[in-house]
C-alpha cells in the first residue's frame, strides 16, 4: 500500500521544488523519475520508519530545465503496470529567483523577467520578452498627440511551452507618419510590460545581452562613460646575451557606467551582475551582432532611499577568452567609447 504524504502537481520553478514524501507498507519500492518521457532515475528505495522521502529534486531537475526552459516530469512509485502504483506529474520551469508566489500564478501574470516596472529604451534598440505559454501578444503605442495605435507583435522564438517576442521600439512607429511613440505597453494574456522612449537616443557602450534568472536573454544598454584599461604582464630573460620579453600576457579590462536608471531598472540591473553568461552586442549597419562572451570582474551597485540619489552603477568586465588581442572588424576606426567617437571622429 502506498500513501502519498507530500506530492507534486502543477507548475514549479526549478529552485523551489518540494520534497516528495510517501509511506509504504512493504520493505522496499521501485521509484522512477522521467523528464520529457526520458528516464533519469530508476532505483529501489528502502523506507525509514515506513516513509521514503525524495530530497533536493531541484538539484536533479535544474540542469535539464536550464537547457530546455520548461520540462515535464513524472514520478512513478511502484511498478507502473501494477494496480497499487501511483504517478505524479508536474511542469518545471527554470528559475533561480524566489518570486514569493507560486509558479502558476507568476507565469500567468508576468513575463519571465524580474523587471517590475517600466523599461527605458530608444528607437534602434533591440528588445525581447519571454513568457510561458503560447498566448498571442499585442502592443499598444501611445503618441505625443494623444493617439493610441495597436500593433501585432512578432514571435521570434519558443515552442509549444514558451514564447519569445520581439518588442523593439522601431516596430511601433506610427503607420501614418512614422512618429515615435512616447511609450508602449506589450500585452500577452494578463501580462503587461511598459516601455518608455528616450527620444535623445543616447549612444550606448557597452551593449550586453545576458541570461537572466529565468534562463532567458535580456539586453542592457549602458549610456555612461565607457573606458578600457589594458594591462600587460611581461616575462623576460636574457636570451643570447640580450634581454627579451619571451611571454607577454595582455588583459583588457573594460569599465562601464550604466547611466542614470529608474527605480525598476536599478533593481533589475543586479540580474546582469549575477548572470553567468554575458555577451557583447554590436550593431553593424543597424543590424545586431552578438559577439564575444565576457566576464564581469568587479561591480559597484550600492543604492539607497535618499531623495537626491539618482541610481547609476559601474562595473568592470573582461573577455572570457584567453586571447585579449581582439580586432573588431565591424567597427573600424572607432576608439573604444561610442560617445567619444561620435563626437570627435
Amino acid at each position: 500500500m502506498i500513501t502519498i504524504l507530500q506530492g507534486l502537481s502543477g507548475k514549479y520553478f526549478s529552485c523551489n521544488i518540494p520534497d516528495v514524501e510517501f509511506a509504504i507498507s512493504g520493505e522496499n519500492l521501485p521509484v522512477e523519475i522521467t523528464i520529457d518521457g526520458e528516464s533519469v532515475f530508476n532505483e529501489i528505495l528502502y523506507p525509514i520508519d515506513g516513509v521514503i522521502t525524495l530530497h533536493d529534486l531541484s538539484g536533479l531537475f535544474n540542469s535539464y530545465a536550464r537547457q530546455r526552459l520548461v520540462i515535464d516530469i513524472s514520478v512513478t512509485i511502484g511498478v507502473s503496470q501494477a494496480d497499487d502504483s501511483q504517478t505524479m506529474t508536474a511542469s518545471v520551469i527554470y528559475g533561480s529567483a524566489d518570486v514569493g508566489i507560486d509558479a502558476d500564478t507568476f507565469c500567468s501574470n508576468y513575463f519571465l523577467s524580474i523587471l517590475m516596472g517600466a523599461k527605458e529604451t530608444a528607437v534602434g534598440r533591440l528588445e525581447y520578452l519571454h513568457y510561458i505559454g503560447t498566448d498571442s501578444a499585442e502592443c499598444r503605442a501611445f503618441y505625443a498627440d494623444g493617439q493610441i495605435e495597436t500593433f501585432s507583435v512578432d514571435v521570434v522564438g519558443g515552442n509549444d511551452r514558451y514564447t519569445t517576442i520581439d518588442v523593439s521600439p522601431q516596430k511601433f512607429l506610427r503607420s501614418s507618419d512614422g512618429a515615435e511613440p512616447e511609450s508602449y505597453t506589450v500585452i500577452a494574456g494578463d501580462r503587461r510590460q511598459q516601455f518608455t522612449i528616450n527620444h535623445e537616443c543616447p549612444d550606448c557602450a557597452p551593449i550586453l545581452i545576458f541570461v537572466n534568472s529565468f534562463g532567458c536573454d535580456e539586453l542592457l544598454y549602458c549610456t555612461g562613460v565607457h573606458k578600457v584599461a589594458p594591462s600587460y604582464k611581461r616575462s623576460s630573460s636574457y636570451i643570447s646575451g640580450k634581454l627579451r620579453n619571451y611571454d607577454i600576457e595582455e588583459t583588457r579590462t573594460f569599465k562601464a557606467d550604466t547611466g542614470i536608471l529608474n527605480t525598476a531598472m536599478a533593481n533589475w540591473f543586479d540580474e546582469v551582475l549575477r548572470s553567468d553568461y554575458v555577451r557583447i552586442v554590436n550593431f553593424i549597419d543597424g543590424n545586431p551582432d552578438v559577439g564575444r562572451e565576457v566576464v564581469i570582474t568587479d561591480s559597484k551597485s550600492e543604492r539607497s532611499n535618499a531623495y537626491d540619489e539618482l541610481p547609476r552603477f559601474t562595473f568592470s568586465y573582461q573577455y572570457s577568452q584567453r586571447n585579449h588581442n581582439v580586432l573588431n572588424m565591424g567597427r573600424a576606426g572607432r576608439i573604444f567609447d561610442n560617445t567619444f567617437d561620435r563626437t570627435f571622429n
